[in-house]
């Protein structure tokens, strides 16, 4: 397959998988039916490729595989949520065994690259818009209120724009090409830019600790002093500078903060969490193989309709969330692939993996991006991307291993001839 195939095939993934930014206006049949079955297929195509992979990401890969298709037994065995039901809502979630099949087919890190940086756009100018016309949700169903339009919230009018982790893969490849000098940097500054801006527009309490600390690290460990010095001058005026504004956003995430450390422990996610974690799953069965994705169509969907009736949402304790449904042997995957993106080493270019999957885990307890639909597949290329670095980096080591080796052989058997070549010495008589 060649690289212009390669990045058409990636694109329609992507694009559906994403079920098309959830634009509102495509109804049913294109939005949401179409999407399934594609990616329905796709996981079909790519389990084929099961136990043909090798790499440090393939195991943590084929547990989440597991975790999430079982999940679908796990509702008809514990709730008698019919199959067709759960397949549908589990299945957009399940779009990483497509690490697989990129495997199996060769894709090229540098097609998929460029594909992501364009979707990063697509996320860039569609959310600006979003956001220019909050009064009507042209995208996505998240804090939409009944008028149809995205809810104030924190002091902003809060657009969760679908699609997030396709952005953030897109704003860290920025963030590595620009320090290790790669690729067109007038492509690349605007989106790395826009990644300062989004948890703000958001009101992500989180997102915005974890994203002011890596863009701090990344260009501190990276730049010269002067730059250093120049960036550090240029951020402190602009904090002086956007603290005189008094937006409303930083006092409602302020006044946010304050009221959830009044809280405690009857802090409603705290409460949440702990009646997931201990409650929600009363037998040894769905302790270990989890419960399921809840259809709103079946009385699974209407117990946890109940709970976020009263604020109790699946995808506000993150990791919890995903042991709930999927079992333990998802949150054993995710710890694998953790531990393996601190101890595995990448050169500089790729370092965009290891902030995406840092990211998940710096908001695995209260943010649903370790199994929401917006970020699957960007997981999954994270993951493929990770793991063929990997591999080349070894494969390189082995032909250079393999090169010396012979080096080696044929200076000996060069040795062995000319020793053979030189005449007997006779002593004289």
């Amino acid at each position: 397959m060649n690289k212009y195939l390669q990045a058409i095939v990636a694109f329609v993934i992507i694009l559906l998988s994403l079920k098309f930014f959830e634009v509102r206006f495509l109804g049913d049949l294109i939005g949401i039916k179409i999407p399934f079955l594609f990616v329905f297929v796709l996981v079909l195509i790519s389990i084929r490729y099961f136990f043909a992979c090798k790499g440090a990401f393939v195991l943590p890969v084929q547990l989440l595989t597991f975790s999430m298709l079982f999940s679908v037994v796990s509702a008809y065995l514990i709730w008698q949520q019919g199959l067709m039901d759960s397949l549908v809502r589990t299945i957009p979630l399940t779009v990483v065994p497509v690490f697989f099949l990129l495997h199996a087919f060769k894709f090229q890190v540098k097609v998929l690259e460029n594909v992501i940086i364009i979707f990063g756009y697509f996320y860039f100018v569609l959310s600006i818009f979003q956001l220019l016309n909050p009064e009507t949700a042209y995208f996505g169903h998240a804090l939409v209120d009944e008028t149809g339009g995205y809810a104030e919230s924190r002091g902003v009018t809060r657009v969760i724009f679908p699609g997030g982790g396709i952005f953030w893969l897109a704003c860290f490849i920025s963030l590595s090409k620009l320090i290790s000098n790669r690729g067109n940097k007038y492509v690349l500054i605007p989106l790395a830019i826009y990644g300062l801006v989004v948890p703000v527009l958001q009101a992500t309490r989180q997102l915005i600790a974890f994203i002011m600390l890596l863009y701090f690290l990344h260009f501190g460990f990276q730049l010269s002093v002067v730059k250093k010095v120049v960036i550090s001058i240029l951020i402190i005026i602009s904090a002086i500078y956007i603290g005189t504004l008094n937006l409303p956003v930083f006092e409602g995430i302020y006044q946010q903060t304050m009221d959830s450390k009044s809280e405690g422990t009857k802090y409603i996610r705290f409460i949440t969490g702990a009646y997931y974690l201990t409650e929600f799953s009363d037998t040894v069965f769905s302790k270990i193989m989890g419960n399921g994705v809840p259809s709103e169509k079946s009385y699974y969907g209407t117990v946890t309709m109940r709970l976020i009736d009263k604020g109790m949402y699946l995808e506000d304790v993150g990791i919890i969330g995903l042991y709930s449904q999927a079992g333990i042997f998802a949150v054993i995957a995710w710890i694998i692939i953790w531990y393996k993106s601190f101890t595995v080493r990448l050169p500089k270019e790729y370092y965009y993996c290891k902030y995406y999957l840092w990211m998940i885990l710096f908001t695995s307890l209260t943010s649903g991006s370790i199994y929401n639909v917006s970020y699957a597949i960007s997981t999954a290329l994270v993951l493929f991307i990770f793991n063929q670095v990997e591999l080349n980096k070894k494969n390189q080591l082995k032909r250079i291993v393999k090169l010396l080796l012979k080096k080696k052989l044929l200076e000996k058997l060069l040795k062995n001839k000319e020793l053979n070549k030189q005449p007997d010495i006779v002593s004289p008589a």
